[in-house]
């Protein structure tokens, strides 16, 4: 039994220090201008035209980046991860031809009430008993950032 438990434990131990030596190394350091990966926001989510976005819609990308961006996208393609999982495709928030049919008061009422409000898809889940109304108008003044028209 000894034997054995030595067996396993030596490369194993071995394999951790040889870990952890090279976790630190880096063959290349970061720029001093550009210094992300020091900072840890080598995965924060693209950040589309941030410097043009006012507080409100700041604040609805925050919960766009949590509550929406698993079917409809990081940038609003209806792509995200969950998308393939659903029957009905997600909106594209970013067709501006598809959003330009959609009023305000119509895209807070599926935020709120779910996609089977407006007869849109039934697997969009009302988010009205988890959002504030604030949240819900702050969220729509950021997917109305998404879609820009053709030629801008």
């Amino acid at each position: 039994m000894k034997g054995t438990l030595r067996g396993r434990l030596l490369p194993a131990i071995a394999l951790l220090f040889l870990l952890s030596a090279g976790a630190g190394w880096s063959a290349t350091k970061p720029s001093g201008t550009d210094n992300a990966a020091a900072r840890g926001k080598e995965f924060a989510l693209p950040q589309k035209h941030d410097a043009g976005l006012s507080r409100e819609a700041k604040r609805g990308r925050s919960l766009y980046e949590y509550y929406c961006a698993i079917c409809h996208g990081k940038r609003g393609d209806g792509d995200g991860f969950n998308a393939t999982n659903l029957h009905t495709p997600p909106a594209r928030h970013t067709d501006p031809i598809l959003m330009g049919t959609l009023s305000d008061a119509q895209i807070r009422r599926i935020i709120g009430e779910g996609g089977g409000a407006l007869g849109r898809s039934p697997q969009m889940p009302p988010w009205g008993g988890v959002l504030k109304s604030r949240e819900i108008d702050d969220l729509t003044v950021f997917i109305r950032t998404l879609a820009v028209p053709a030629g801008k």
